[in-house]
């Protein structure tokens, strides 16, 4: 992260070979091993001939003066193999590198290597120069392509401190082991245009340091209303307003509710627009003048505010249901849901049973296991769905939002959106039909068709770019591809004519006939082959 350091001491040696590093490293780190005893307890039980004494639950009670000779170096040697493998930097400088990379990932920005672990000084010294090469290509920013216009190239070209996108756009970045990675460089990080979940505020809070800016406001106030830090506690806190801009929340008749209780976000000041244009009717339900608050626009949106002055979001005023004769904000369970360890995502409906009773469901993304106990605890036993099914994708619009009239009976199974093999498409046609089946959810594909006549847009074409460019093992494919060929057949031909020709096939093998036989037809037939050409010549 940006702000702050994570370093990580590792035992390294770096050599011409693994094997060479190997060989000298493995009698300094057993030696070390036997001396950390706690470390070959550690991996005692997972050597395969170490057998288990009876009685002896925990291997911290192991009493190493019982085991044989035979016994201790088994154990060094496997407890070495691990940790030469998976707990250390050896091998080659590629090796290194590998490791660095794989640190990196995790949030590891400083290594510090000991080198001074029983291994003779020569060797060492020796050992220095590799481990140098490795400092040296870990720290230096790799080229980037000129064609390279992903979001990860950009901040990296940049040096970007602040990034504003979506939160669906966020979860691809996070996706993207390359864009994470440029992620955790950047200072400021904004989401905004959806409702921010908490799980993704978190996760973008460990990969960046500090928690993302959450900004809210409808496009008739001029987009940005307010701003507030995205905690990721379960709480979609709206935050502040901004400059110029004040916020009330109002009961149904009218009137300003208290701190603490729940009604519509009504938005005045400088960023609220005249109306709808042309639309007078809906300008005159939406805008409204009222005394000493001036134009204000009703956004639907269901909130409460703190004594703080600061908006919490529960849902929208059309999610809000009736059960068993009390007024639910299904946002408000979503929120509690979404704040759960395990759940990356909720929906949560209203449905009617086979009696006319109206029941709450949840779907969620993860695992439900123990989430009814958790809520029981959290909210009013009558806002605890009545059941939670766990669903592997939700059901999307054209438009990418969650399509609440498609999910399932609580007794269904949702189906991952079947794998397209269309009959009039093949080779890359194919390939393409089929990313293009799973990133717009659609069970066909045609070559005639069009990316974007389908429902995809710029936010979709990045994802289609990548699996692309992951499925057909094509690095030179750009984003603009994507955009200057939306037809399927277009980019196939592209891909086929531009990217990767297909090479001409090889001239079938001559196969001489040695006979007797065949040495004379053949003697044969370069004579007449020559006296053509003099003939052509004369």
């Amino acid at each position: 992260p940006a702000n702050f350091t994570v370093t990580l001491m590792l035992h390294s040696y770096i050599a011409r070979s693994r094997d060479q590093a190997r060989e000298v490293a493995r009698g300094p780190m057993k030696s070390y091993l036997l001396s950390a005893a706690a470390l070959v307890k550690q991996y005692a039980w997972a050597f395969p001939a170490f057998k288990r004494p009876a009685g002896v639950a925990n291997p911290m009670e192991i009493d190493l003066s019982t085991l044989s000779q035979d016994e201790v170096d088994g154990i060094l040697d496997y407890a070495f193999a691990r940790y030469f493998d998976e707990s250390g930097l050896f091998g080659t400088v590629e090796d290194g590198i590998a490791r660095v990379e794989q640190l990196k990932a995790i949030g590891v920005t400083e290594i510090g290597c000991l080198i001074d672990y029983g291994i003779a000084p020569e060797m060492v010294m020796e050992g220095l120069f590799p481990l140098a090469e490795v400092l040296r290509r870990a720290n230096t920013a790799a080229a980037l392509d000129d064609a390279d216009h992903s979001i990860a190239a950009q901040i990296q070209r940049h040096g970007v401190t602040h990034l504003q996108c979506t939160p669906s756009m966020a979860r691809l970045l996070l996706a993207d082991p390359g864009a994470r990675n440029a992620l955790s460089r950047v200072e400021t990080v904004m989401i905004g245009g959806e409702a921010l979940p908490a799980a993704l505020a978190r996760e973008l809070a460990q990969v960046t340091g500090r928690p993302v800016e959450n900004m809210y406001g409808p496009t008739e106030t001029t987009i940005w209303s307010t701003t507030g830090p995205g905690l990721g506690d379960g709480t979609a806190r709206l935050g502040a307003p901004i400059a110029n801009t004040t916020l009330h929340v109002l009961g149904e008749d009218g009137r300003a509710l208290p701190v603490g209780q729940a009604g519509e976000l009504w938005i005045g000041g400088a960023g609220v627009t005249r109306g709808y244009w042309q639309r007078p009717e809906l300008t005159a339900q939406r805008f409204v003048d009222r005394p000493g608050l001036g134009r204000i626009y009703g956004t639907g949106d269901l909130v409460r505010m703190g004594a703080d002055g600061t908006i919490d979001f529960l849902g929208r005023i059309d999610h809000q249901v009736k059960i068993r004769g009390h007024r639910i904000e299904l946002g408000e369970i979503e929120a509690a849901l979404d704040a759960l360890p395990g759940i990356t995502q909720s929906v949560v409906v209203a449905r009617t049973d086979g009696a006319g009773n109206a029941r709450l469901v949840a779907y969620v993304k993860g695992h439900a296991h123990g989430a009814r106990a958790a809520l029981l605890a959290r909210l009013p036993e009558v806002m605890v769905p009545a059941e939670i099914v766990e669903i592997a994708e939700f059901p999307l619009t054209p438009n990418r939002k969650i399509d609440r009239n498609a999910l399932p009976e609580p007794a269904s199974l949702v189906a991952a959106p079947a794998p397209v093999a269309p009959a009039r498409a093949s080779g890359t046609a194919a390939q393409i039909a089929q990313v293009w089946a799973q990133v717009l959810g659609l069970a066909e594909i045609k070559p005639e068709d069009n990316f974007f006549a389908l429902g995809g847009h710029s936010l979709l074409a990045v994802q289609a770019h990548r699996e692309l460019r992951s499925a057909l093992d094509l690095p030179g494919l750009s984003i603009t591809d994507v955009f200057r060929f939306p037809v399927l057949s277009g980019l196939a031909r592209h891909i086929d004519t531009r990217l990767r020709p297909v090479a001409e096939p090889a001239p079938e093998p001559v196969v001489e006939n040695t006979s007797s036989e065949g040495r004379i037809d053949a003697m044969a037939r370069r004579r007449q082959m020559r006296a053509e050409r003099l003939s052509r010549l004369g």
